[in-house]
């Protein structure tokens, strides 16, 4: 008898766009994100996660970002300047020479991706950018603008008082000295907006849905903190009476103390929320689904005094729960949303969670610290299950991490009696782990590139809690060619993964 499905069911591939191979230092929306994307065709995935795509600071965290809107410039591609006619040969040469190949090296890599974006500009004709307009696009140019004026210091450090108030005579006078400035990163802005439509239509053309993640939170040193610093609790020296964090957990016995500054609750739901609204509005044109970080935050979110040492000595302060929900949804109707409900939760967070109608996560590292609702066998249809997220270690440096007892009941409950310490993209304790989510009930599944690769702890993406060493490492050219991309087609077929996440998670 033929096997039926109950519900829609797909899978897909969590790689930051940093992380492809190729001659910049650092992923581009280039030939190997089309490679990527075929590669996922061919697969049988249907979705492509590619973590927050906005505007990094100097931590180059994705998670706190200069901009809650702008794309990262790093992320553009010269090679396209080069078939515009913006930059020359040797230019482009320049800009791949002293890269790394295997990790990014993100001084370096700003700096020369600045350089070479600059001699475009300069050589751009007609003012061909003039018709890339967003409602934030001013405020970002200017903001940059000014940053750059003071060799990128932020807003609350710049020596003029009445632009770190954002006083409006100050602005209109920088808007008219900073013209050409401003236009430059108006220009760079049009650039990734063009690249990164193409690569969207690209991979929706493949049956490729990209899931995009919005974080909670923006950096202090940012475009929305300086012009409306009142939305968060800021004075115009960059004070701020508390920051985000969260409690002890998985991963940090002291908690995380992000730095973060938090909102002002009570001023945004006076505004019917109209900041949160046009940020949701702005992902939603960015990406088909978005992934909304720290879910738990909106209920009761940490609260840290900004001069705490450690985020032990936080409180939990109640969020905007359902109102901020519906706020976004009446102005831009319901959107393909999953809820990063990870973390401290209880029962007021599962209660938002159902009556907001968005998918939940599960974590499969997770189960084994005494929440077994981690585990494949307890997935449903209201779940979007991970071998790990950005924040674990891969799952295979997560085998050598347990005790020989969880160890051997984990290869037990995947019927593993191989040898579990043989990595690599063949890896096949990885792959009993990857068959076990696929055959689980959530209705989509995810899995990092590393874990499809088998690469151990040294590949992880970002420790949470430590402030340097994230975020760098790359695949190398070939990487992907390795993946037997057929295994996983043929598990989408037995599973029936087969479907547009959109029509899951909608």
């Amino acid at each position: 008898m033929e096997a039926t499905k109950k519900y829609s069911r797909s899978s897909g591939v969590l790689l930051p766009l940093t992380m492809l191979h190729g001659p910049f230092g650092i992923g581009v929306m280039g030939e190997e994100a089309v490679e990527f994307i075929d590669f996922l065709n061919k697969g049988g995935f249907r979705a492509w996660q590619v973590l927050p795509l906005e505007s990094t600071g100097g931590c180059f965290s994705p998670y706190k970002c200069i901009s809650a809107f702008a794309g990262e410039p790093m992320l553009i591609d010269p090679r396209m300047l080069h078939e515009m006619g913006l930059v020359t040969q040797d230019e482009l040469s320049e800009r791949m020479s002293g890269v790394f190949e295997d990790c990014v090296e993100y001084p370096l890599v700003r700096k020369r991706q600045w350089e070479v974006l600059r001699k475009a500009y300069s050589r751009s004709e007609g003012n061909a950018h003039s018709g890339f307009k967003e409602p934030w696009l001013d405020n970002y140019a200017l903001y940059m603008a000014l940053k750059h004026r003071y060799g990128g210091a932020a807003w609350f450090d710049w020596p003029d008082r009445d632009l770190r108030r954002c006083d409006a005579a100050a602005v209109k006078k920088a808007e008219s000295e900073l013209k050409d400035e401003i236009e430059f990163y108006k220009f760079v802005q049009w650039i990734f907006a063009k690249q990164w439509s193409k690569l969207r239509a690209y991979a929706a053309a493949k049956g490729v849905t990209i899931i995009g993640d919005m974080p909670i939170y923006v950096s202090e040193d940012s475009v929305e903190v300086w012009s409306r610093r009142e939305l968060f609790d800021a004075d115009e020296n960059g004070n701020f009476a508390a920051v985000g964090g969260c409690p002890p957990d998985y991963f940090n016995p002291e908690g995380q103390l992000w730095g973060n500054p938090i909102y002002n609750w009570k001023l945004m739901k006076a505004e019917n929320y109209a900041w949160w609204t046009g940020r949701m509005q702005s992902a939603a044109g960015r990406y088909d689904v978005v992934r909304l970080d720290h879910f738990r935050g909106f209920e009761s979110y940490w609260r840290v005094q900004a001069n705490a040492k450690s985020a032990r000595d936080g409180k939990w302060v109640k969020g905007p729960g359902m109102a901020l929900i519906k706020a976004m949804t009446d102005a831009i109707g319901p959107l393909p949303v999953i809820a990063e409900d990870l973390g401290t939760i209880d029962e007021k967070v599962e209660a938002l969670l159902m009556k907001t109608n968005y998918r939940g996560m599960k974590v499969l590292q997770f189960a084994h610290g005494g929440d077994d609702t981690h585990l494949p066998h307890n997935y449903t249809q209201y779940t979007v299950a991970f071998t790990g997220t950005h924040d674990n270690t891969t799952l295979l440096a997560w085998h050598f991490g347990l005790d020989q007892e969880a160890r051997e009941w984990a290869l037990a409950y995947v019927g593993f009696e191989g040898d579990w310490t043989q990595g690599g993209p063949n890896c096949e304790i990885n792959k009993a782990w990857i068959r076990a989510l696929y055959a689980s009930g959530a209705s989509l599944v995810i899995v990092p590139i590393q874990d499809l690769l088998g690469y151990g702890a040294d590949t992880r993406t970002n420790v949470p809690g430590t402030p340097d060493g994230n975020w760098r490492f790359r695949i190398h050219s070939g990487a992907l060619s390795e993946i037997d991309a057929g295994f996983y087609a043929g598990l989408s077929r037995t599973f029936f993964r087969d479907n547009d996440p959109c029509a899951i998670l909608g």
